[in-house]
């Protein structure tokens, strides 16, 4: 039976440990904040720790709760401005209140999250990626939860600007390479570079697809009700959008099929980390794979 792989670090202490001057940063960062950034073990469960939080925090009760509220609030006055009560105040009121104490709620979830993004080890471990990288160490993957980056680009937590300690100068940054020798790093086979060159693609058959059976409907109706023959050749539009639906399915099945590699390359990554050796940069077809799986 195979042991399930570990869970892939941002970077690992072996690299950390390959530039005497990250190393002593990241002692820094680990004394000032009261963490071993060093321990793999401990930084993977305390990474898996708060990222679990921050995942109850945005998916909890709370949450639930003022959806359920919010969406009371608007059926009422939707049900008040359709039926046109005599008494507004009754009509508005209650659900201008149910509203105001979901926009609270989602508030105070949001400040919640917030502030455990704010957690010391959190902190200094955003500084100790931030010195890595200034340092050319290559980082594997930087988590979006870790920076508070949602579906858009803006972080509410990004990774700070790195400084040298005691004032010194910021070191030379060195091309992104693969340190440590621990384990051989695994091949990215065929099915992985084909993943990360389609994972990007689709998206817009399905709504293409409807365009075009909606367009050929039309078009067929029109040809029925003006008697217009020619207009019939809609129904090609028809066609093309029930092919586009079929194209849509074959590349999101594969997609799969190769995501299902990926993956594994990514957790033969992790045992490579484990076993001592630097892995490099994942991906942005990769990352977002990684991301995923959180």
């Amino acid at each position: 039976m195979t042991r399930p792989a570990p869970a892939l670090l941002p970077v690992s202490a072996a690299a950390l440990s390959a530039d005497p001057r990250l190393l002593e940063a990241v002692r820094e960062y680990g004394r000032a904040h009261g963490y071993d950034y060093l321990d793999d073990t401990a930084v993977r469960r305390g990474l898996a720790e708060h990222r679990a939080a921050l995942h109850r925090t945005a998916h909890g009760a709370p949450v639930w709760a003022a959806s359920l509220v919010g969406t009371a609030g608007l059926a009422w006055l939707l049900w008040a401005a359709l039926s046109g009560p005599g008494n507004i105040a009754l009509a508005v009121v209650p659900p201008a209140l149910l509203l105001v104490l979901a926009v609270a709620a989602f508030v105070r979830v949001h400040r919640q999250g917030r502030r455990q993004l704010r957690h010391p080890f959190l902190e200094g471990y955003r500084h100790v990626l931030a010195a890595a990288l200034a340092h050319g160490v290559p980082v594997a993957v930087v988590p979006a939860w870790l920076t508070g980056r949602g579906g858009g680009d803006i972080e509410v937590a990004p990774l700070p600007p790195y400084t040298a300690p005691a004032g010194g100068p910021a070191p030379a940054r060195r091309p992104q390479t693969p340190v440590g020798t621990a384990a051989p790093l695994p091949a990215r086979t065929a099915a992985v570079k084909e993943y990360e060159r389609i994972a990007e693609r689709g998206g817009w058959h399905d709504e293409a697809g409807w365009v075009l059976v909606v367009a050929g409907a039309l078009g067929v109706g029109y040809a029925v009700t003006r008697d217009t023959p020619a207009a019939y050749a809609a129904v090609l539009l028809t066609v093309l959008g029930i092919w586009t639906w079929l194209a849509g399915h074959r590349l999101g099945r594969r997609r799969a099929e190769l995501a299902a590699e990926a993956r594994r390359y990514v957790d033969e990554l992790a045992r490579a980390q484990a076993a001592g050796t630097a892995v490099p940069e994942l991906s942005p077809p990769l990352r977002k794979l990684f991301d995923s799986r959180l």
